[in-house]
């Protein structure tokens, strides 16, 4: 039996064992995907590094975990935003999920599915795989999007899955066109609201090669009829341009963009749930209280730590 149970394998999860370790908590996480890192996806190609996921990350202060982690000269700034900058990861976001998978020993079992958790006695909680396994651990970290949390949590805490019934995401597949830099003009042919989320045009020394450009499109499923899967947003977005691009990708991540986590009454909802969870069970990840990458990074290490309190 693990101590505790870290139930996704995104930024805040891997945050949470990686402060489990950390502490010397004996530790098991489990991720239902064949890779680490949930939205969090690079791809290097053609000479292009691509965020599949979060790619400008707005900066307030230092992220000391990069020093902790080995990536002490990771980022390129942007420019200012702000009372801080915008920064990206030079080699991609990446960098991060696989230092930190890096750090960790304990096992971790991916291709796996949590199915519910119960409490089995006053000291042990039951996590139930949907291969009808169940595991046993003193403390659960939950570090996945809120409609699995909620279907996760109805046995045991009923009240907090409540909370989480209606969550609701801006479903936004990300467009990455590469271009010759004199094919694509200085104002982008797309506007932006509506079916555009954002579009931007990026020429990064070491991300993007020389003499080309990235476009970066989010287009919006379910604004037109003609626009409701991943390749259409792909074609949607390429049609505003006369150029033929040298690379095209799209990447559909359901999760990414939390619409609920903006709404006025959420930090009182958040409150609620806190307060309906048993001890021991902690709920982390950008659904919630993290909005930004070092939060997630911040309330992983913090959910590690009210557990070991309750250990």
């Amino acid at each position: 039996m693990s101590d505790v149970i870290v139930i996704g394998g995104g930024l805040s999860g891997l945050s949470a064992a990686w402060e489990l370790q950390r502490l010397g908590i004996a530790y098991t996480l489990i991720e239902v995907k064949p890779r680490l890192g949930g939205s969090i996806q690079t791809e290097y190609t053609e000479g292009f590094i691509i965020d599949h996921g979060p790619f400008v990350l707005e900066k307030y202060g230092d992220w000391p975990f990069l020093a902790e982690l080995g990536l002490p000269d990771s980022l390129m700034t942007m420019g200012r935003y702000r009372d801080g900058e915008l920064v990206v990861f030079a080699e991609g976001t990446q960098t991060l999920v696989d230092a930190l998978a890096s750090r960790l020993t304990a096992p971790i079992m991916q291709r796996m599915a949590v199915s519910s958790l119960g409490l089995i006695d006053d000291r042990r909680y039951g996590v139930c795989l949907e291969n009808g396994v169940m595991l046993e651990a003193r403390g659960i970290v939950v570090a996945v999007p809120a409609r699995y949390a909620d279907h996760m949590l109805r046995t045991l805490a009923p009240e907090a899955a409540l909370l989480l019934n209606d969550y609701r995401y801006d479903p936004v597949a990300r467009v990455h066109l590469g271009f010759q830099a004199q094919a694509v003009p200085r104002e982008l042919p797309i506007a932006t609201g509506g079916l555009f989320k954002f579009a931007e045009s990026y020429g990064l020394p070491g991300r993007v090669p020389a003499d080309h450009v990235l476009v970066r499109a989010g287009v919006r499923l379910d604004v037109e009829p003609s626009v409701a899967t991943p390749d259409q947003a792909l074609a949607g977005a390429r049609m505003h341009f006369d150029a033929e691009p040298v690379l095209a990708r799209v990447h559909y991540w359901p999760e990414a963009d939390p619409l609920t986590r903006y709404l006025p009454e959420h930090s009182a909802i958040m409150d609620a749930m806190d307060a309906a969870l048993p001890p021991g069970i902690v709920l982390v990840g950008s659904d919630y209280r993290a909005r930004r990458l070092p939060d997630q990074v911040a309330q992983g290490r913090l959910a590690a730590r009210k557990i070991a309190d309750v250990l």
